[in-house]
């Protein structure tokens, strides 16, 4: 009991449950008439046949009344539809008809005359075995054929004439019937149940079909998978329960991405916060350390001064020199570090429009021709003509400066500086290349930094404080312009890119 518990708690598949539920019920309605019909099919058999009796009786008593049951078609017609035996007595209780002897005199001799058997029928050839019921005209009773050994169901009424007769029925004949009404409606039921099995599980499979592919779609959705459907198309609310899921699945989906997006836009905002507190912090450090140097110098110098160390004129004016240069020199730093302040912030609007590439070129790089020959260095501009670039001139111009001033200061071996122009196909590229010693490809991404000095033993002697590349990205990157730096085989080329005017 224990088993069949514990198999019947067991989950199983929708489809199986339903169809099985609901075949455990038809069965047992089914089984239910089965044994309805074989308890109560006998009675029902004998309860008509007791209506047919008493109806022939009627009817032969009728004919009696009128004395025409000589009228041996109309008794035949009886027998036949009613299919009874029927036996009349006359008032001296001599037997006038008999269903078995007419029929033998029928079939037997040609004659339906019974004065020749009158003899012979003198006697009853049953006994009555129990009365089972009565009514106002007649009484039924069981009767046993003590020549034949057969049953009869039996209705006996009285004429008014005195006689009796008797209408018959074999039991065997209501006992084969009913059990042949038994059978057969065993056999339907059972094709039945197997035609209603079939039909129901096709049925539960077209019901149950949607629910699962729903219930895989929604598994799919707990997994955040969001790329399947519901194709379920019937003519109830799975439709309409089919097309909810899908927009379901569709507005999680956009919200998921939607947070995703959100979510990866707060972590790049705080990553930006975290490099802009970086940097913040870095360029504190760094304007700290660039202007500790000088102002201990002067420092240094104008407590010389104070003191008298030196009584000369000349060495007076030495000391006054030297802390005017280092002033100066902190001046410098302090414009560039709030030039770069300003072009970080955007405080500087951009003025874009079409100018010449090469006029261009050939004005940023004139001031540096003298400084070239100082330096023995070749300092060379190739641009095509026509080409005419888009931005702003003035502050491209300041980015050629630092180009080309890097590229003097670093220029070794043939000294050599190239600043060309060539067209490309998004707009115009500005490379300022001169042989020397290569950077260090760790280095490369590093030189764009504020405070930044690949090669610091000359940066200072040469007043440079490694803003210059950090004042020429923030104006790039207001011009939204690729730019970089990279090593040539025999130097470093700086490069920066603009769109072509329309």
């Amino acid at each position: 009991m224990r088993k069949i518990k514990q198999w019947l708690c067991k989950p199983r598949p929708l489809q199986i449950q339903l169809t099985v539920i609901t075949s455990v019920t038809i069965l047992v309605g089914l089984l239910s008439i089965l044994l309805l019909n074989s308890r109560f099919s006998f009675t029902l058999y004998e309860n008509r046949q007791k209506r047919l009796l008493a109806e022939a009786g009627k009817e032969i008593a009728a004919l009696a009344e009128e004395n025409r049951t000589n009228e041996t078609e109309k008794l035949t017609a009886i027998e036949s539809e009613s299919n009874v035996e029927i036996e009349i007595f006359n008032a001296d209780g001599d037997l006038v008809y008999d269903t078995a002897v007419n029929r033998f005199a029928a079939q037997w001799l040609g004659s339906s005359n019974f004065d020749v058997f009158q003899s012979m029928l003198n006697r009853s050839r049953r006994v009555t075995v129990k009365t089972i019921g009565e009514d106002k005209n007649g009484v039924y009773e069981i009767q046993r054929d003590v020549n034949q050994d057969k049953q009869y169901l039996t209705y006996t009424a009285a004429l008014d004439s005195g006689g009796v007769v008797r209408v018959s029925s074999q039991l065997d004949f209501i006992n084969n019937t009913a059990n042949a009404t038994t059978r057969q409606v065993s056999l339907l039921a059972g094709a039945t149940f197997l035609l209603i099995i079939i039909v129901l599980y096709l049925f539960v499979r077209r019901f149950t079909d949607p629910i699962k592919e729903m219930n895989r779609v929604t598994r799919d959705m707990a997994n955040m998978d969001f790329s399947q459907k519901c194709t379920a198309k019937t003519n109830n609310e799975l439709s309409e329960l089919s097309d909810n899921i899908n927009t379901l699945s569709a507005s999680l989906d956009k919200t998921l991405r939607d947070l995703q997006e959100k979510n990866r836009r707060l972590e790049a905002d705080i990553e930006h916060e975290r490099q802009l507190e970086t940097m913040r912090r870095e360029f504190v450090s760094n304007a700290s350390h660039e202007l500790k140097t000088p102002i201990a110098i002067v420092q240094g110098y104008a407590e010389g001064l104070k003191l008298g160390i030196q009584n000369n004129t000349a060495s007076n004016e030495e000391y006054c020199d030297v802390i005017l240069e280092e002033t100066h020199r902190m001046n410098r730093l302090v414009n560039d570090m709030l030039e770069l302040s300003k072009y970080e912030a955007g405080a500087y609007p951009l003025e874009q429009r079409p100018f010449d590439v090469r006029k261009f070129m050939e004005e940023s790089t004139a001031a540096y021709d003298i400084l070239a020959r100082e330096k023995g260095a070749a300092l060379r501009i190739d641009a095509p003509e026509e080409l005419i670039g888009y931005g702003d001139p003035e502050k491209l111009e300041m980015v050629v400066h630092n180009f080309v001033s890097n590229a003097l200061a670093h220029a070794e071996g043939e000294k050599r500086v190239e600043v060309t122009a060539a067209e490309t196909e998004s707009g115009c590229r500005v490379t300022v290349f001169n042989t020397g010693q290569p950077i260090d490809e760790n280095e490369l991404p590093n030189i764009w930094q504020s405070f930044y000095r690949a090669d610091k033993s000359r940066s200072r002697s040469q007043g440079r404080h490694g803003l210059g590349l950090s004042i020429c990205k923030a104006i790039l990157e207001l011009h939204q312009a690729p730019y970089g730096a990279e090593n040539k085989e025999d130097g470093v080329a700086f490069w920066f890119e603009i769109p072509k005017a329309e």
